[in-house]
């Protein structure tokens, strides 16, 4: 009687052996569209957050109805331009009216209360969810994602304040009999609304990214803007009053560090119109103001390109 074979009957004799398989990796050799590809794609997709596209209801809310708010009243004046036309024509008295260079003078809250919602929307969550080593590995660098933020939200801006100047410019010519010259009328003085438009939109973009981008909390962020805001408007204002009794002359060149009162002296330069004593105070010019809010921007996106060349991922 023979013996068992041991190697037979044990469990590593009758396992299955592993086998090695050939999957054929190869290099990518198709087409690679670069960093301005890589830019586009991330502005686009940046603009879509800002406007809540492809999101839940729920984030379509806020800037929806704070553009909504904000061009109400140049709607409103369109819509009732007839109805003005009409009683100008019959009453011969001047209607009070909403002009291109005071209309961001009077409704620049809500423009606030708009990079404050959606700033934080477009740099704290890819902080706070750590994809920011996604995008730094692949063509796109530092710059061109900060690059492609600011150009997200500053042109969503650029669309929320160019409504109401073009429902301000149609709404005026149908106020006018003749619509071929009113054109003709209106077009110079609607045509400073393009470079004020852009003005302000570049410069809040570049404020608030450049706060936002220092806290992946988006509440943090959201108190940071509305903090600097009011204490940059509160404080030279503070000063200059009581640089006026002290009699210091050099007061009133503190109003140029303010981030809304600048701008709207900014505007008043730019349709060449002068500077309304409610909200500027002091011996500076119009020209001065838009030289502190081109500067502004430009400190502010120097800020927001340091602090993303600094960030760890």
């Amino acid at each position: 009687m023979t013996a068992p074979n041991p190697a037979a009957t044990s469990p590593a004799a009758s396992s299955p052996a592993g086998s090695i398989y050939d999957l054929g990796y190869r290099h990518y050799e198709g087409k690679r569209n670069g960093r301005a590809y890589a830019m586009w794609s991330l502005f686009v997709e940046g603009l879509r957050n800002v406007w809540g596209f492809g999101r839940p209801m729920t984030a379509k809310a806020a800037p929806f109805i704070l553009a909504g708010l904000y061009a109400l009243p140049a709607v409103f004046q369109l819509a009732f331009s007839s109805v003005i036309a009409q009683r100008v024509a019959t009453t011969g008295q001047a209607a009070n009216l909403l002009d291109y260079h005071s209309y961001f003078e009077d409704f620049y809250y809500l423009v606030t209360f708009f990079i404050v919602a959606q700033a934080p929307e477009l740099v704290c969550r890819d902080q706070r969810y750590q994809v920011l080593p996604l995008y730094f590995t692949r063509s796109m660098g530092r710059i061109e994602y900060a690059l492609s933020r600011l150009g997200s939200l500053a042109t969503a801006l650029f669309v929320l304040l160019l409504v109401p100047y073009v429902a301000l410019f149609v709404g005026d010519v149908l106020m006018k009999p003749d619509t071929f010259a009113a054109i003709g009328d209106e077009l110079p003085k609607a045509l400073p609304s393009i470079p004020a438009a852009a003005l302000i939109a570049v410069c809040l973009a570049a404020l608030s990214l450049a706060i936002s981008s220092f806290s992946p909390r988006r509440a943090y962020s959201a108190i940071g803007i509305v903090a600097y805001v009011l204490l940059m408007e509160a404080i030279p204002a503070a000063i200059y009053s009581i640089g006026q009794s002290g009699g210091w002359a050099w007061s009133d060149k503190l109003f140029l560090l303010t981030p809304i009162t600048s701008l709207i002296g900014a505007l008043s330069w730019l349709f060449g119109q002068p500077l309304d004593p409610e909200f500027v105070s002091g011996s500076l010019t119009a020209g001065a103001y838009l030289a502190a809010s081109i500067a502004s921007a430009g400190v502010f996106i120097a800020v927001l390109m340091y602090r993303y060349r600094r960030m760890p991922a």
